[in-house]
């Protein structure tokens, strides 16, 4: 890591450029609401959200806390709307595939006009005085001397390693057969993503690569959720509609959701390649490349070709609407 100067420069000038990207898209999304205007508001928010959580870890008098629930209620108020977009979305690229979906695409068409209403009201009350104000007093904590020269480079050290510790726990638990066990471990691992996002010029030789392959980690994870959310409000839906005729959808989704969680377990161990194991272990990038043995390329190719077919039949989180992310974006 860099010298303590470096690290608090950094912080200062990052809070500074994610609040003033938040006010911009919050601002756009109340003057035309939309839902790229949302999605963008959405990913700001949570860049914001991942920064505020480092800062208030390596600067515990910054009272953090209260900034963070107010922009956490913020950004879950879209978590419905969200995943009504993504399901109607895949509804309507198997509308011609699978026509018994008309009533149920009819029903997600009506929530999201619901939700959007509601957004758009909601989005258009907020009010900045008190988070900016907040935001203005944790600005001039970072800019103070540190006692300690070296705690803060410390402790930014630790934070990250801590946070991929908690990681790897989820990561050891993770049982194919149960899958919210890999949605928690997609929830801990966004929050490491966006702690990197934060601080990663600051180390040495770090890949940038390793940001874009960090989204397409996060997107696998999401992928699965997004089917389950679907699966979710597609069986409760034929169960009051008495939807017999929906079963064979219901089946190709399950299928589907088969896949998606194979594509993922095929790469899940790129996992160890975004950080090291532990405070005394160098980092991946840092080690001399492994050899890529024929056994590895098959088994690359091999979880390359299930991702592919998954693809067709469900839309990533991001790759192919980027107006909708984790969220993984997040976004979530």
């Amino acid at each position: 890591m860099e010298t303590n100067k470096a690290v608090s420069d950094l912080l200062f000038s990052s809070l500074q450029s994610r609040w003033e990207k938040y006010n911009q898209e919050l601002a756009r999304c109340q003057e035309m609401f939309s839902e790229e205007a949302v999605h963008d508001l959405r990913v700001a928010t949570r860049r914001l959200l991942a920064l505020l959580d480092l800062i208030g870890i390596l600067y515990p008098n910054a009272r953090t806390q209260d900034t963070l629930l107010s922009l956490k209620d913020q950004l879950d108020s879209y978590d419905d709307l969200r995943d009504t977009q993504v399901m109607l979305l895949e509804i309507n690229q198997r509308l011609e595939e699978f026509p018994t979906l008309t009533n149920f695409q009819k029903f997600i068409a009506k929530r999201e006009k619901r939700l959007l209403k509601a957004a758009a009201k909601n989005v258009k009350s907020y009010k900045l005085n008190v988070l900016s104000k907040r935001i203005n007093a944790i600005l001039k904590l970072i800019q103070r001397p540190k006692k300690d020269p070296s705690l803060l480079r410390k402790n930014l050290s630790q934070t990250i390693d801590d946070v991929y510790a908690s990681v790897l726990k989820r990561f050891r638990r993770i049982d194919p057969n149960i899958p919210p066990t890999i949605h928690r471990l997609r929830v801990r691992f966004k929050k490491f993503r966006y702690m990197v996002e934060c601080i990663y010029p600051l180390i040495p030789d770090f890949p940038e690569t390793n940001l874009r392959n960090m989204h397409d980690y996060q997107t696998l994870m999401g992928n699965i959720q997004d089917i389950e959310v679907l699966l979710s409000t597609l069986n409760t839906f034929a169960a009051k509609k008495n939807g017999h005729a929906l079963n064979p959808v219901v089946e190709s989704y399950q299928n589907q959701h088969t896949r998606t969680i194979q594509a993922y377990i095929e790469r899940k161990d790129e996992l160890s390649l975004f950080w090291r194991s532990s405070p005394k272990q160098p980092f991946p990038w840092e080690k001399q490349p492994l050899e890529v043995t024929p056994s590895t390329k098959k088994s690359r190719r091999k979880a390359k070709a299930i991702a592919l077919q998954a693809d067709k039949e469900t839309r990533p989180e991001t790759n192919i609407n980027p107006m909708i992310e984790e969220q993984n974006a997040s976004t979530s």
